[in-house]
């Protein structure tokens, strides 16, 4: 990590409470009140700014949670390839019917996985999870290799 990683990691830690829980509303109010804190430079302060961005990560939620079949499950996803400038989501049904599109489909979603692992490594309970999750991996891209074209 860089110093300004870490020193922003200390200032969290410090700011835990007696239960050791760092509250992010009280992070903020320290942040605001301590200017030259790693933490202060870390954070938008421009309210236009940080508003416009709040609000775009609102409508990403009432997507995810309003837009969902009979079973709750999503019915538009976000990719990797569209999370650019302009970013956007695509219905679930024309991405698992496109090949190219269902195939990084895949590899966010095991992406995703890697970093739940790596968050819940520890909990043994979740280990035949894990070794899912990398056999998939392991045959995602096996069959990778063998589409690519043959060269004579």
């Amino acid at each position: 990590m860089s110093d300004r990683t870490d020193s922003i990691s200390d200032e969290l830690i410090k700011l835990r409470d007696d239960e050791g829980r760092i509250n992010p509303a009280k992070a903020v109010k320290w942040a605001r009140k301590n200017t030259k804190s790693h933490l202060h430079s870390a954070l938008i302060w421009d309210d236009a700014v940080a508003g416009e961005q709040y609000r775009i990560w609102q409508i990403r939620t009432l997507i995810a949670v309003h837009i969902t079949d009979s079973d709750g499950g999503r019915r538009f996803v976000s990719l990797s390839i569209d999370r650019t400038a302009d970013g956007g989501y695509r219905p679930i049904g024309e991405v698992l019917e496109k090949p190219d599109l269902r195939a990084v489909l895949l590899a966010d979603a095991l992406a995703e996985l890697k970093r739940v692992e790596s968050r819940y490594k520890f909990l043994q309970e979740l280990s035949e999870v894990w070794q899912a999750t990398h056999s998939v991996d392991r045959r995602r891209k096996v069959q990778a290799v063998a589409e690519l074209p043959k060269t004579a």
